[in-house]
């Protein structure tokens, strides 16, 4: 019996298919990683977003207080009182009396006024640097007795220098007062050297 020959060379079937719908695990390990990076990115990114608006508005709120603070003292040099008063010792004291360029007290009008008889609506104020902090404080009595003690509160902190001079009617500044030949005064300075902030000066005429 005579066998056929095959019409063609024989072909086995591949195993191998079109293509692949899977991962190898290089693959998933390189995504693994990509993803890992740009997610540190990405929280690097927002932390530092934070941080400068944090810092953004500190910064804010430590220029509010500075104004505010400036502000509190313009309208105490505004009601300057030429009234001069006694300490507790009876001693006669200045209407303004400025140490050394660091201490500044003076009277000061503009207080609302009780209708009670013996009543002033005139005070005792003083601005100082104390343990880097801009102190004002202010007397309930003009005139003090023995055992008088000021109120004060701190209206700025980080404050590395204050420096205070006046400016007399000759046109002259100076660091205390009063001086023998006292006079008028025509205007206030203040220079403030805060930490964040470097040198703030101000000039503040006086009324009249």
């Amino acid at each position: 019996m005579n066998r056929l020959a095959p019409l063609g060379p024989h072909r086995t079937r591949s195993n191998r298919t079109g293509g692949s719908t899977g991962i190898t695990l290089l693959e998933l390990l390189v995504v693994i990683a990509v993803f890992a990076i740009m997610s540190a990115t990405a929280y690097s990114s927002l932390q530092s977003s934070l941080k400068a608006e944090e810092n953004f508005d500190r910064a804010m709120q430590e220029l509010e207080t500075v104004q505010m603070s400036l502000a509190i003292f313009q309208r105490d040099i505004m009601q300057l009182s030429p009234r001069s008063i006694r300490d507790a010792l009876g001693d006669s004291e200045s209407a303004v009396v400025l140490f050394n360029g660091q201490e500044l007290s003076f009277t000061r009008g503009g207080n609302f006024s009780s209708l009670k008889l013996g009543q002033t609506d005139l005070t005792r104020v003083a601005w100082s640097l104390r343990d880097a902090q801009l102190i004002r404080s202010h007397w309930l009595r003009l005139d003090s007795t023995q055992g008088d003690q000021p109120l004060s509160a701190s209206l700025l902190s980080n404050v590395n220098n204050l420096q205070i001079r006046v400016l007399d009617q000759d046109g002259v500044w100076r660091l205390d007062w009063p001086i023998a030949a006292n006079g008028k005064i025509r205007a206030v300075e203040v220079t403030l050297e805060l930490e964040d902030w470097g040198e703030i000066r101000r000039l503040f005429p006086t009324p009249g």
